[in-house]
């Protein structure tokens, strides 16, 4: 990776964004304008995840979602079967016409004046509609997303009728979500609702966090303290992360990035054991706003250049028994849900104090170090994959870089 300056208006260099030994510039997370820019440059260029598709099991079936901060309805058209993806905006003053999180419906109808629309999004419906001349409703039916592809049940869009194939998209990815597609008997169900978290912070803190073994023992020391009370043990996580050589991050090409906790050949004898759920054995990214840790899909959703919207949703598999499936949703309760120990440690250290740091801009400290362990990381030019210990950064690097090359080639 070359040195990367980002320009003014008038050309001038500013500082680089990221330097050719990992410096990144705090205004990725902090400036306005360079947000402005990933909408376009990142998120209408990738393909993004929507839904799973035991989320819309049934025709008729909907639920909401975001392309960036574009607002969409994901659904199960009552008529076809179909998988839609449609953008929540009225064709005629540009109101949503879904509100809800999810349902079943047959129409969407907008509140604002009345028209309405198919669950295929063809519009049906134009109270008065002899104040139009030549009102031609075949061309005024809800907008369908360019682009909309599901791989073993996840669906995802993209706003890009260009982008690669999605399983070529996912790369070496694919075959950690097959794993996640073969939990239980016929995959997981994402069928409990979510957790949603709302954080004053940039979005690509949490793809950080979400890969990132080295924190644990610090920000989430209460936790392991807890733990060792109940158990009368000391977590074996520290000496994991500093010396096991079976728990590794691997950059897996495309932006895309994962922490194995044992090699996923071996996966039914070495899952770590957290208490947090050991569904998965690894956490996953996928470029640039899914992720799966321990027994949940994460989704993060940006809002602004310091909001952000996470979703947790517990995986069940699908004929697990009661007790396994209450297990799962207790174990996701009391580390992830909103009076448990891993999100809120996360958002006080990880996320706002991050924030509130990076808001001391002296030029000489405005960059933060995503350098550990690049000096001993292994490339692999034929599988396209970087691979390092535990506790380096090499799954943060996986998707800077990949953020740096969109970002670089919108800006061409």
């Amino acid at each position: 990776m070359s040195t990367t300056s980002d320009v003014t208006a008038s050309g001038a260099a500013k500082e680089p964004l990221i330097t050719d030994d990992w410096h990144v510039n705090t205004r990725i997370y902090r400036d306005p304008s360079i947000f402005a820019r990933e909408l376009t440059n990142v998120f209408h260029r990738t393909w993004v995840f929507v839904a799973h598709e035991s989320e819309i099991p049934q025709p008729g079936d909907y639920k909401t979602a975001h392309l960036g901060r574009q607002p969409v309805i994901v659904n199960r058209a009552a008529d076809t079967g179909a998988i839609n993806v449609m953008f929540n905006r009225c064709r005629h003053r540009g109101s949503a016409v879904c509100q809800r999180d999810t349902g079943n419906a047959n129409f969407f109808r907008c509140a604002y004046h009345g028209w309405t629309y198919s669950s295929s999004g063809e519009l049906t419906g134009v109270p008065f509609d002899d104040g139009y001349d030549d009102f031609d409703k075949s061309v005024m039916g809800l907008v369908h997303v360019p682009r909309v592809e599901s791989y073993r049940g996840f669906v995802f869009a993209s706003l890009d009728a260009g982008v690669p194939e999605l399983p070529e998209y996912l790369g070496n990815a694919t075959r950690y979500l097959d794993f996640i597609a073969d939990l239980g008997d016929g995959g997981p169900e994402l069928v409990s609702g979510a957790h949603k978290l709302v954080y004053k912070g940039n979005w690509k803190l949490q793809i950080e966090n979400t890969i990132d073994p080295y924190h644990f023992s610090f920000t989430h020391k209460s936790w392991l303290d807890i733990l060792k009370d109940r158990t009368g043990k000391s977590s074996t996580w520290v000496k994991n992360v500093r010396t096991n050589p079976d728990w590794r991050g691997i950059d897996l090409g495309g932006g895309h990035a994962v922490h194995e906790y044992g090699r996923l050949e071996d996966a039914g004898n070495n899952a770590h054991a957290i208490a947090i759920g050991e569904l998965i054995p690894f956490n996953l990214n996928i470029f640039p706003s899914l992720a799966f840790v321990g027994a949940h899909l994460r989704l993060v959703v940006p809002r602004s250049v310091d909001e952000t919207w996470v979703y947790l949703y517990p995986l069940l598999p699908k004929g697990a028994d009661a007790e396994t499936r209450s297990r799962i949703l207790r174990d996701h309760e009391i580390f992830y849900g909103p009076s448990g120990f891993g999100s809120t440690d996360d958002i006080e250290v990880g996320f706002d104090r991050v924030t509130q740091g990076n808001e001391a801009s002296a030029s000489e400290a405005d960059f933060t170090l995503m350098a550990r362990g690049l000096h001993r990381e292994v490339v692999d030019e034929e599988a396209g994959t970087r691979t390092g210990r535990s506790s380096d950064e090499v799954p943060q690097r996986a998707y800077l870089r990949r953020w740096l090359e969109l970002m670089e080639a919108g800006d061409e």
